[in-house]
Formats: structure tokens, C-alpha cells, sequence
């Protein structure tokens, strides 16, 4: 049987979001977590989330193909990410579909193919870079890529509270962010600066300012605990999901975190944060991951 699967990262927020130039702009780093979506032959499922029906849709539009053989399609999403968190489960998905769809059909299909698909669906971040990336997550206007990937990891702190990314988005969210531009934009020079230097330290500083500007908008439960804590390790930053629920403490050196794990599972900061889970930076973006032709022999496709 034909079958073909895509992977996309998701993300642990944003380490940087505000307003840059003539609107809001982000700098958002994958994780090695992932949404898988595999297309097949035969029905797929009623339970299919509404978003992945669309963009298999708007797929085939693309590519000249009858939305007819949508019904022929078998499509199944496996993630990782948890949903409405900001951890980029949405665009990790729609992503992952574009890539999956078109590859089914053996169609080749390009990052700005599936960026402008995924910026038809909804506000996107930049995790299909293959480096850090200053992204306007609304049309995709700018697109400032670094040709850094700075690898660390990162303890991603999970609520079981959500929040859906378009309620962070109303107008009154979007003039606080612009009231802000003058303070964010200090932050960004301080991005540009360890970007040129490569240095993880001011990368992590810059993370830090954001998510404090972010405090006055969309606050997190425990902030200043899990900044202290931060300090106390000598740790790299906080950053947080501007436009979610989820915190990460930015880590350097791996042999720290069994005591960080152990800190915090030990602290009152676990009763709010009830998952903590541990990841590394990931900048690969949206690959195909295999391919079973049919001949049942196992491809696999880089």
C-alpha cells in the first residue's frame, strides 16, 4: 500500500514577540517534538481535525489536483504537541499535511509553498525555518532568516490551563504590543547582537526581556519563581509562548537538569506547571519522514 508520512517540530513558545518596524513580529525555535500526518489510499477518518481537512483541500487546489480524490485519501495525525498551549500544534499539523499530501501524489513541494497554505489557515511562527527566524506571523511579510541554530535545551513547563492563539490576538492585545515597541525594541537589538556573535547568553537575555514585556499582557503563574530559579542555576533564560500557556527554562549544560527537574517537581511551581518535560532545540523544519511504495519496501526520503 502507498503510503507517505510527514514529521514538522512544534515549538516552546516563542523566545521573542513583539512589535518591529510597521507590526508584530516573532522569533520561535522547534523542539524535537513533533506532529506526524500520513496520507494513504481509502477513507479517512470522521475525526480528522477540521484544520487538516482544509489544508489537505487547499493542497490539492494547489497542485491542480480534483478535490475529489480528497475522499479517496486515508490521513492520520499523530502528535506529540498538545493542543492550545503555544507549542505550534496548528501550524506543526497543517504543515505536516502540505508536505504529506503533496509527496503522496509525487508532487515536490517548497517551504514557501506550505508557508503561504499555512498563512492562508491561520497566524504561523517559524519553526518550518531551517534557523532562527524573525517571522510576521499574520501575512508573512518578512522573513529575516539568521543562519543560526543554537542548540541548547529546554525544559518545557506545561499548565493544564489553554488558551487559543486568536484570543491573544484582539485589538486591544494588539495596542498594549505596540505600546510596548519602544522597550521590544531593545530586545530585538539584543537578538540582533548574539545572533552576530552567536552567543547563547544574550540569546537567552533577549528571551527574557520579551517574556517579561509579555507579563504585562499575557501573565504566567510562578513567572518571577521560575526567574529566580533561573538565576539561582546560572541558567541561559525564561522564555514563554506570547500567545499561550506554556514556559521553558533555556538550559546549557544537560548534567543540570536532574536537579532543576527535582527543584521544581519539589517547589509549589509543579502544582500550576503539571507537566515538565525536557527537549532540545530542533531547526529541520517539515521533512518527509517514509515512504512505503508498493512494493512494501521502506523508503526513506531526506
Amino acid at each position: 500500500m502507498k503510503q507517505v508520512t510527514a514529521i514538522c517540530p512544534g515549538s516552546c513558545g516563542e523566545l521573542l514577540q513583539g512589535w518591529v518596524g510597521d507590526s508584530q513580529k516573532l522569533v520561535s525555535y522547534g523542539i524535537d517534538s513533533f506532529s506526524r500526518v500520513t496520507v494513504g489510499s481509502g477513507n479517512h477518518p470522521n475525526s480528522l481535525p477540521t484544520k487538516v481537512q482544509i489544508t489537505a483541500s487547499r493542497t490539492l487546489q494547489h497542485l491542480g489536483i480534483s478535490e475529489l480524490e480528497l475522499a479517496k485519501l486515508c490521513i492520520t495525525v499523530d502528535s506529540d504537541l498538545p493542543v492550545a498551549k503555544g507549542m505550534s500544534s496548528s501550524t506543526a499539523d497543517i504543515a505536516a499535511t502540505c508536505q504529506a499530501v503533496a509527496a503522496y501524489f509525487g508532487k515536490p513541494f517548497s517551504r514557501e509553498e506550505i508557508l503561504n497554505i499555512c498563512l492562508g489557515i491561520e497566524r504561523t511562527d517559524s519553526i518550518l525555518f531551517p534557523s532562527l527566524t524573525l517571522f510576521e506571523q499574520q501575512k508573512g511579510t518578512t522573513r529575516a532568516i539568521s543562519g543560526w541554530c543554537p542548540e541548547f535545551y529546554v525544559i518545557v513547563l506545561e499548565p493544564e490551563q489553554e488558551i487559543l492563539t486568536e484570543a491573544c490576538h484582539s485589538p486591544k492585545v494588539e495596542q498594549l504590543v505596540y505600546q510596548q515597541r519602544q522597550r521590544f525594541d531593545q530586545v530585538y537589538r539584543q537578538y540582533l547582537e548574539a545572533v552576530a556573535e552567536r552567543n547563547l547568553r544574550k540569546l537567552g537575555a533577549a528571551a527574557l526581556q520579551s517574556a517579561r514585556l509579555n507579563q504585562e499582557i499575557l501573565p504566567k503563574p510562578y513567572f518571577d519563581e521560575l526567574v529566580s530559579l533561573s538565576q539561582r542555576y546560572d541558567l541561559l533564560g525564561v522564555n514563554v509562548a506570547h500567545s499561550g500557556t506554556v514556559m521553558g527554562l533555556m538550559v546549557e549544560d544537560e548534567q543540570q537538569i536532574p536537579a532543576l527537574l527535582t527543584a521544581l517537581q519539589q517547589s509549589s511551581i509543579s502544582r500550576w506547571y503539571t507537566q515538565m518535560k525536557v527537549h532540545k532545540s530542533y531547526y529541520q523544519g517539515v521533512q518527509l519522514h517514509e515512504k512505503i511504495n508498493d512494493r512494501g519496501r521502506l523508503q526513506r526520503l531526506r
